[in-house]
This record gives C-alpha cells, structure tokens and sequence, in this order.
C-alpha cells in the first residue's frame, strides 16, 4: 500500500473538496430512500407496506407499484451511489454525475406528481428541491472545477 508520510490507510487521497463531500452526502441520503421505497414496492407491489393503496394508480399507467418500485429502486435508488461512488473516485466526470442525479430525480418527481396528486405532494416537492439541490451542487461544483468565477461578474 502506497502511503504518505503521517497518512492513515483511508487518506490515500487527497481530501474531497467541501462541494464533493455535500454531493455524496445527499447523494447518498437519496439513495438509501430511493432503495427503500423500492423495495416495500416490489415486495408488495399492492402499495400496503408503504401505506398506499393501488387506487391511487388508477389515472397512470400502471395497476401496481411493481414496475414503478422497479425503476424506484434501480434509477433513484442505485444511480446516486454510483455518482457518489464516481465522486469518491475522484473521476473528472463527477460533477455532471450529480447533475445527472438530480435531474433524474427532479424528473421521478414531476412525473409522480402528474400521475399522483394527493396528501404526498407535500414530500414530493421535498424531494424535488432535494433533485434541484443536487443537480445546482454539481453544476457549482463543475463551474469550481474548471476554474470559472462562482458568482455573478466574478466577484469573489
């Protein structure tokens, strides 16, 4: 193992920048919900272990929660904690992963809010600031990276 004079086995690397580390962080957040939900879905895809009942599907286009806990749990779910994984990683590619991240989940969302409209709008718009928060922290994070000025004119 390579180490550095006064590095333990973990500080390998150089320390991820503070926008990295948020990134991950609610990466991960979203992730371990997204798995979750998923899963409550495609184990009773009836709805009744997250409380929901399959009426509420009766607009969209689906008669179950199976095939949407599917992508739940596989898009929403996996997807952030290969783009945190990707961060940790330290790949050049990091911040438009987060970007995808959020914009896919700013996307679960609007869809889940035209197909459901109810008593979770309230969540619902929660997570979608949470998809906006994300994507907006990668693109900082990308404008910080290739060295553009942060803010408007350039003023630090």
């Amino acid at each position: 193992m390579l180490k550095r004079p006064g590095a333990g086995p973990f500080s390998l690397f150089r320390r991820l920048p503070g926008i990295a580390r948020l990134a991950v962080g609610l990466e991960v957040f979203l992730g371990i919900g997204a798995l979750y939900g998923g899963s409550q879905f495609i184990l009773a895809p009836d709805g009744h272990l997250m409380g929901m009942s399959a009426k509420t599907l009766a607009d969209s286009p689906f008669r179950s929660y199976l095939v949407p806990g599917l992508v739940l749990f596989t898009v929403v779910g996996i997807g952030p904690f290969l783009a945190a994984a990707i961060t940790v990683g330290r790949l050049r590619f990091a911040p438009a992963a987060a970007v995808a991240v959020g914009l896919t989940l700013m996307g679960w969302i609007t869809a889940e809010m035209v197909m459901i409209a109810g008593w979770a709008t309230l969540l619902w718009a929660v997570y979608l600031a949470l998809g906006t928060a994300i994507a907006g922290i990668g693109l900082a994070w990308r404008r910080y990276e290739s060295g553009l000025p942060t803010t408007p004119g350039g003023v630090a």
